[in-house]
């Protein structure tokens, strides 16, 4: 199918999203080469960003499919293009997406000047489900450039893929914070080899650390011979790979009282109700190992690896809330673009929800795609007589679809 743009004026929705897109996202779309003169006898393409724009993020916040969302914006006129040309125009907007998300967010808290100098990275995984599905079908292993909220690394497994270090593919001048189920001898020389930086929560059972003599480090005795709260302690320790010897830092401090009882309850969590009198005592501290010797403090090291679990409370947040877990496909490139479209959508919800932008209570209903029973009719000028008549094809449960998304 033709991929044809009809004139149709904005809706007042998507003029009120793009007013909180960066101010040169035509251009940038222009300088990246997505948009392409083409001969007159192919037709005519889409011209203008903004209408392929509205169409992704319409189907990223909604989570409808592309077909119901490439029929939705025939029948509200916005442009005729089919289910499978969006789901290319899906597949090569990862960088502008990219891009556009670095210029909307600001980069003063995570900028490489307050942090040594380092690229500040936060890798995880979390489970998904299939298109389709009811249980968890895969495995997303995402790494997220925390300056600018961009993602760096994307790869889906099934739900047997492990979480390790060695997935993601860091550079030097980079420093990644991961948790404790990245706390091991091979994940954390993975990160180390290349010139980046670790910062990983310190898992007794699978990071073994040694003293510069080469004796097993005693964490737990470190711990108990904390008494103060809140204070950042440190002791310089290597991690051992064979003959390899990684040095670095174990940094640690004692959470305030009133949250050591919740602190429990997570471990026995955790440990599925059975847990020893050291576990529950290591519960009250934060222990990370970070490869970082000089330039960051320990209460710089450990203030860092809170942040990181700001981000992953986010992405809870978004699993439970913005249906991040349900995964469009399990193309990498799709879901790079899918993930950003998210990102945009909850930057500009966050700022349309400011107390910065006044708006009237209960006025403010959000619809990318317009009611198509607000089309006008199109007359049909050929054949024996001249029908007026809608968009061919467009089911009823395309307009109930419509119709909910403008409540």
């Amino acid at each position: 199918m033709t991929d044809v743009a009809v004139s149709v004026e904005s809706t007042p929705d998507w003029d009120r999203i793009a007013e909180h897109l960066p101010a040169g996202f035509r251009a940038l779309a222009d300088e990246m080469g997505l948009l392409r003169e083409r001969p007159a006898h192919m037709g005519t393409k889409i011209r203008d960003i903004s209408v392929v724009l509205r169409l992704v993020l319409h189907q990223a916040g909604t989570s409808a499919s592309l077909r119901t969302t490439a029929a939705l914006a025939s029948a509200t006129g916005v442009i005729s293009i089919s289910a499978v040309s969006l789901h290319m125009w899906m597949k090569k907007l990862g960088p502008y997406l990219t891009a556009l998300l670095a210029q909307m967010v600001p980069t003063t808290s995570f900028a490489p000047t307050a942090w040594g100098g380092f690229h500040v990275i936060a890798g995880d995984a979390t489970t998904v489900q299939r298109p389709g599905s009811k249980g968890t079908t895969a495995r997303v292993h995402y790494a997220l450039r925390l300056a600018d909220m961009t993602p760096r690394h994307i790869e889906v497994t099934d739900e047997h893929g492990g979480e390790t270090a060695r997935r993601f593919s860091a550079t030097q001048g980079e420093l990644w914070l991961l948790d404790r189920g990245y706390a091991n001898p091979p994940g954390v020389a993975a990160i180390r080899s290349p010139g980046a930086h670790i910062i990983v929560r310190h898992n007794r059972g699978t990071l073994p650390l040694y003293d510069k003599r080469g004796e097993r480090l005693d964490v737990a005795a470190l711990l108990r011979d904390t008494t103060d709260r809140e204070a950042a302690h440190q002791r310089r320790a290597f991690v051992h790979l064979g003959e390899q010897r990684i040095p670095g830092r174990v940094c640690w401090l004692r959470i305030p009282e009133n949250k050591v009882e919740k602190a429990r309850q997570r471990a026995k969590r955790e440990a599925e109700g059975v847990c020893d009198e050291d576990t529950l005592y290591a519960a009250e501290f934060v222990v990370v190992f970070t490869t970082v010797l000089h330039e960051l403090t320990a209460s710089q090291v450990l203030e860092l690896y809170r942040a990181r679990w700001q981000v992953e409370l986010e992405f809870k947040r978004s699993k439970s809330i913005r249906e991040l877990d349900r995964l469009p496909n399990f193309l990498p490139q799709t879901i790079h673009s899918w993930i950003c479209a998210k990102l945009i959508l909850q930057l500009i919800a966050t700022r349309i929800a400011s107390p910065v932008e006044a708006f009237s209570p209960g006025a403010v209903r959000f619809a990318l795609l317009a009611d198509p029973e607000a089309v006008p009719a199109t007359p049909r000028t050929r054949g024996r007589r001249a029908l007026v008549r809608r968009e061919v094809g467009v089911a009823p449960r395309v307009r109930r679809i419509a119709a909910s998304f403008a409540r």
